[in-house]
């Protein structure tokens, strides 16, 4: 049987700080680029589930860390994304970014932390492998799927929270 991988999508196989700055010179988002972080995320996904927030097909593909298409093309059906944030906002960057990249599994949890989203199901994946930037995500992880090989990923290059292998690349993982 072949490896199973799940990504985070932000801040794993997305660069959302460089899509952050760039979203705040947007027309409909200026009004809320001034905003602190919390209600600035609040109207942005306000936005996209009222309509009033879209990208091209492609458009946002140039927030892909530089290994992560290749990455997803070579894993292809092997590769699952699991993404924590709300589905509109998610399902909208993910399609922009991925466009043309085919056989995308991408699990959307709506707010569910990951482990608690994976545990129902943790007899299917024994042996896979998670890679995701947030320790919190790692934590609820370990306790909830066992059978699955954590691994934190640090695309900003700081040292890792030290209870998991700390990965700057997608090539890293096994």
């Amino acid at each position: 049987m072949s490896m199973r991988y799940y990504l985070d999508f932000d801040r794993t196989l997305f660069d959302t700080e460089s899509y952050k700055a760039w979203l705040k010179q947007r027309p409909e988002i200026i009004p809320l680029a001034a905003l602190p972080p919390e209600e600035f995320l609040s109207g942005v996904v306000a936005l996209a589930n009222e309509g009033a927030l879209a990208f091209a097909p492609g458009e946002l593909s140039q927030f892909l860390y530089p290994d992560a298409a290749a990455f997803l093309r070579e894993k292809e059906n092997a590769a699952t994304i699991i993404t924590f944030g709300d589905r509109k906002l998610q399902e909208l960057k993910v399609m922009s970014a991925l466009h043309g990249i085919p056989r995308v599994a991408v699990m959307y949890t709506q707010g569910v932390r990951k482990g608690a989203y994976l545990a129902p199901h943790t007899h299917l994946h024994g042996g896979a492998v998670l890679a995701d930037d947030y320790w919190v995500e790692l934590e609820i992880l370990a306790a909830e799927c066992a059978g699955i090989r954590l691994f934190e990923m640090r695309r900003d290059g700081a040292p890792g929270d030290g209870r998991w292998p700390a990965i700057r690349s997608l090539a890293e993982l096994p």
